[in-house]
């Protein structure tokens, strides 16, 4: 039994108690008690019946179908007492047992026993088995907290306040493999509970109207079970595993690693506020949420219902930052406010755009009943999502010198470098050095203004890098909508060129839509939204709305970045590889190496797909790439080298061809977002040279549609996996 407060381990008496056991086992291959939890806690002070007991009791989740009653089997008849630990199935009064539900002893329960006084018909209940492991954790499930409120009056005082949470009951497994099977299981079962938002993304719908807990003890009980799961994960033996099964084991180890590594310094109280904060939420369910029925809006409501409380957790662990001397980049607040005040719009914020998705009817559903269900959902936008936002606002603009910092880099943070280090291992999956990586930025700089060089030869311009640079940068659509319509036709040209380069495409298409003006001011020139795995609704390839950032130039690189074949074809192929375990078809946030490093390689494709035929078209592409080489600098320079952000500024401006307020919200997302930067050029490194071993050892057979197919049907992995992966796929052809 795997719960959020440990494992429970049982054994059953099959030879003592045969039906009781074959129909709890019945239920626990169904997986009826996979979501299930704790939630009765009884104890002498708040027991209703007599003899008074102390028992905890694990229910199946919500919405399970009541499946047949069993036969009651007594324990004067199967010798079985309720002593401590026994495990025993609930009745009625002069009924029969149930399966979806049962009972764990604190200590000899004799009054369950058959005679033992506490029914009235005298049977008792069927105790069935006897826990072996877990009893500590046991305990700490009964003493739950519990509260008053219940269904029924004879349960006053036993509902737990916060039900534990039982993740998954299944029969325990023997051999390597088949324990890292059930581990995976575990692991992606602790993921659906603790973040929702997450599962409903992987086309999971049982958790579509909670949010993630988003408490101090929220993260203290997720890194507990991390740090249970890695236990588990350590004592499998990888070396009777198959290769497939070793990348399986390391990612596990990796992710649960992470989250320990996170909570111990204190991640979830550090400021993230830019580019994404978490009175973002209700912002971000309304471009992500299918609202095509009833029901699903019913789920979105329900949602938006539990933003403001995790905003004002989010608020509190902010807050418990500050105590413990954390601090906001000043520089960073006029950002934070901006969007903010975006979703706070009356005419394009999130209230309208909402109120604009729910405008269309729903088959089958009365006119009436839709009306109703609308005024529901604005009533909780007016009175309980925007009064959080506009709080949340109002907190930010008031933050003083206490808060604030002039200073922009982790380096001046408590445990400021070793959380960047964190940062740099979480972000590209490689342990690094950060000198290190900033040198390789320096390098790859000077690579590709050599590059430049050439090409500005080619175009009869030598030495013009800036001239040149400027006359791109001035090529802008005349509009918003122009821009959108140019971008939509070159998305819809480059999907019908990508059966040359692969030979597998995802089943779901991608939207091309733009960011509010509002919006688009703070943000970047583009961001990918991947489709649900359950393809409710389509990918979107999101784009700013204000045409001078975005010049005709950097239009392939971004599309081919973001869209297909880069981050919104690898994210839905990703979900279609139903073999893999299911935290690696749904896991992509969790290797930025990995998916940045793909949707850069992807820009050089351009160049096999006919994209980039004018010398000024190679000229965008290689100004792209060294703004992603730029940003090794950067990143690193600002966090581990001191840089002021001005420093920052003036080396990109420098060094690249960005325009200067392009320039400015990327350096200030550097700031506000440690080590994301760095993932693009570091895994695109690791893909452009595995592509040259296999070209190298393989000659004439390499093929680069099997090179790609075979890339990306490993699902989302760490850059060690994939070149351990890809270098075994090498030797195989």
């Amino acid at each position: 039994m795997v719960t959020s407060l440990g494992d429970l381990v049982v054994e059953l008496a099959e030879d003592r108690a045969p039906v009781a056991v074959s129909a709890f086992l019945a239920q626990v291959d169904k997986g009826v008690f996979d979501g299930g939890s704790f939630a009765r806690i009884v104890n002498s002070d708040n027991d209703n019946g007599t003899p008074t007991i102390q028992v905890v009791q694990g229910f199946c989740r919500t919405g399970v179908a009541h499946s047949a009653d069993v036969p009651a089997e007594m324990t004067d008849a199967t010798g079985l007492l309720h002593e401590d630990g026994v495990i025993s199935l609930p009745r009625v009064d002069g009924g029969a047992s149930s399966a979806q539900s049962f009972f764990l002893c604190l200590g000899a329960q004799p009054a369950l026993d058959a005679g033992g006084g506490r029914t009235d018909d005298g049977l008792g209940f069927s105790a069935f088995g006897r826990l072996v492991a877990g009893a500590d954790v046991l305990r700490t499930i009964h003493s739950s907290e519990t509260i008053e409120d219940a269904p029924d009056p004879f349960l006053r005082g036993q509902v737990a306040a916060e039900p534990v949470p039982i993740y998954r009951i299944g029969r325990e497994r023997m051999s390597p493999a088949e324990r890292l099977e059930q581990l995976a299981q575990d692991y992606w079962r602790f993921r659906v509970w603790e973040f929702p938002t997450e599962a409903t993304a992987a086309g999971i719908t049982t958790e579509n109207r909670r949010l993630e807990g988003n408490g101090e003890a929220d993260y203290a009980r997720r890194a507990r079970v991390a740090q249970r799961l890695l236990a588990r994960a350590r004592e499998i033996d990888g070396g009777a595993l198959d290769d497939a099964a070793k990348i399986t084991l390391s990612l596990l180890v990796g992710q649960l690693s992470s989250i320990i590594d996170a909570y111990q310094l204190c991640e979830h109280r550090r400021p993230q506020l830019y580019p994404f904060s978490v009175a973002d939420a209700p912002d971000q369910l309304a471009q992500t949420t299918a609202l095509d029925t009833f029901a699903q809006r019913e789920d979105f409501a329900a949602r938006l219902q539990a933003a403001p409380a995790f905003i004002e957790q989010g608020m509190a662990l902010l807050c418990a930052g500050f105590a413990e001397g954390r601090r906001v980049p000043r520089i960073l607040v006029p950002r934070i406010l901006a969007i903010l005040d975006s979703h706070l719009s009356a005419e394009d914020g999130l209230a309208a755009r909402i109120t604009r998705r729910l405008e269309p009817g729903v088959p089958g559903v009365d006119e009436e009943q839709l009306a109703q269900q609308r005024q529901q959902i604005t009533s909780i936008l007016s009175n309980e999502v925007l009064p959080a936002i506009a709080g949340f606002r109002g907190c930010i603009a008031m933050l003083g010198p206490e808060e604030l910092t002039e200073s922009v880099g982790l380096l001046h943070e408590p445990e400021g470098r070793a959380y960047y280090r964190y940062k740099v291992r979480q972000q590209t999956s490689l342990d690094l050095d950060p000198e290190a990586v900033h040198a390789m930025g320096l390098a790859e700089v000077a690579r590709v203004q050599v590059e430049l060089d050439i090409v500005l030869a080619a175009m009869g311009r030598p030495g013009e890098r800036a001239a040149v640079a400027a006359e791109l940068e001035a090529r802008i659509a005349p509009d918003a909508a122009s821009l959108l319509k140019q971008v939509r036709a070159l998305a819809k040209q480059i999907d019908g060129l990508l059966p040359r380069l692969f030979g597998r495409l995802p089943r779901i298409t991608y939207a091309v839509e733009q960011f509010t003006a509002d919006a688009s001011a703070a943000l970047p020139p583009a961001l990918a939204q991947p489709a649900p795995a359950d393809r409710a609704t389509a990918g979107v390839y999101w784009l700013t709305a204000l045409p001078e950032r975005c010049p005709e130039h950097l239009h392939v690189p971004l599309t081919l970045h973001e869209a297909w074949p880069g981050h919104l074809m690898q994210f839905a192929l990703a979900q279609e590889q139903e073999s893999l375990p299911a935290f690696r078809r749904h896991g992509w946030s969790e290797y930025n190496g990995y998916v940045e490093g793909w949707a850069l390689y992807c820009e050089r494709l351009g160049e096999e797909l006919g994209l980039y035929r004018d010398p000024a078209d190679r000229f965008g592409l290689l100004s792209f790439e060294l703004w992603r080489a730029a940003r090794l600098v950067v990143d690193t320079g600002l966090h581990w080298n001191g840089w002021g952000r001005d420093q920052a500024i003036e080396y990109m401006v420098e060094n690249t061809f960005l325009p200067r307020g392009t320039i400015e919200a990327e350096v200030d997302r550097y700031i506000g977002m440690p080590a994301q930067a760095l993932s693009y050029k570091l895994g695109e490194r690791t893909i452009t040279a595995l592509r040259a071993e296999a070209e190298a050892a393989l000659g004439d057979r390499f093929a680069l549609r099997d090179f790609h197919d075979e890339l990306l049907a490993l699902g989302p992995v760490s850059l060690d996996a994939l070149q351990g992966h890809m270098r075994r796929w090498i030797e195989a052809k």
